[in-house]
C-alpha cells in the first residue's frame, strides 16, 4: 500500500480508492494488529497523507485523508497520534467550510477516544469550542478558534500564526490599492468631464 502511494503520488483516480481501502482496514482495525510494522506503516501513510491532501480539492480524498487521520489520532499511542491530531486541527482553517465542519466531527470524536492529547483539565473546554464553533462560517473565525486548540494541546502555532498573519496582511494591503485604484479613476471622469 505505501508502494501505491509513493508511486503513484497525486495520480488521484489510484489514490482516491487506496486512501478509501486504507480507511476501510483501519476501521475494521486490520492494520492495528501488526503492531511492529505500525509505527513505519503509519509514518508512511502520514507522509503520502501530507503531500496528497495539501492542495487538494477532491472531496473524496479529503474526507477519506481526514478519516485516516482520526483513526491515527484516537487509535495510536505514540508522536504519530500528536502530528495526525496536528494535520487534523490544520483543516480547521481549509477554504471549503464542509471539510473544516468534517475536520472538527473528527477531531471531537479523537477527543472522546484519546483524552491524552490535550491536558485532562482543558479537554472540557476544547470539546465545546469544537462543538459550538460555526465551521460552515467565517475562514477567520475558525482560524483564531483553531489556534486556541493548538494552544490547549500544546503545540506550535507558530507556523500557523505566521500563516495566518500573512494572510491577514496581502488582505489589508489589498484593499488601499482598490481604494487608489477607485480614487484615480474618479479623478479621471472628473478631469475629462
Amino acid at each position: 500500500m505505501l508502494w501505491v502511494l509513493q508511486q503513484y503520488r497525486r495520480c488521484d483516480r489510484v489514490i482516491v480508492p487506496t486512501l478509501k481501502t486504507i480507511e476501510i482496514l483501519f476501521s475494521n482495525k486490520i492494520f492495528l494488529n501488526m503492531e511492529e510494522h505500525t509505527t513505519v506503516f503509519c509514518g508512511g501513510i502520514l507522509d503520502s497523507l501530507a503531500i496528497e491532501l495539501k492542495v487538494s480539492k477532491d472531496f473524496s480524498k479529503l474526507y477519506a485523508g481526514i478519516a485516516i487521520l482520526g483513526y491515527f489520532a484516537s487509535t495510536l499511542d505514540n508522536q504519530i497520534n500528536m502530528q495526525a491530531f496536528s494535520r487534523l486541527l490544520g483543516f480547521f482553517g481549509h477554504r471549503y467550510p464542509k471539510i473544516r465542519k468534517t475536520s472538527a466531527e473528527q477531531v471531537y470524536l479523537v477527543l472522546l477516544q484519546n483524552g491524552n492529547l490535550v491536558d485532562e483539565s482543558k479537554i472540557k473546554k476544547a470539546l465545546e469550542i469544537i462543538s459550538k464553533t460555526c465551521w460552515d462560517g467565517d475562514t477567520e473565525a475558525s482560524r483564531l478558534q483553531r489556534l486556541e486548540l493548538y494552544d490547549m494541546a500544546g503545540l506550535e502555532t507558530e507556523l500557523h500564526t505566521g500563516t495566518s498573519s500573512v494572510v491577514s496582511k496581502k488582505i489589508t494591503q489589498a484593499k488601499p490599492a482598490v481604494a487608489d485604484e477607485n480614487a484615480s479613476f474618479s479623478s479621471l471622469v472628473e478631469s475629462s468631464g
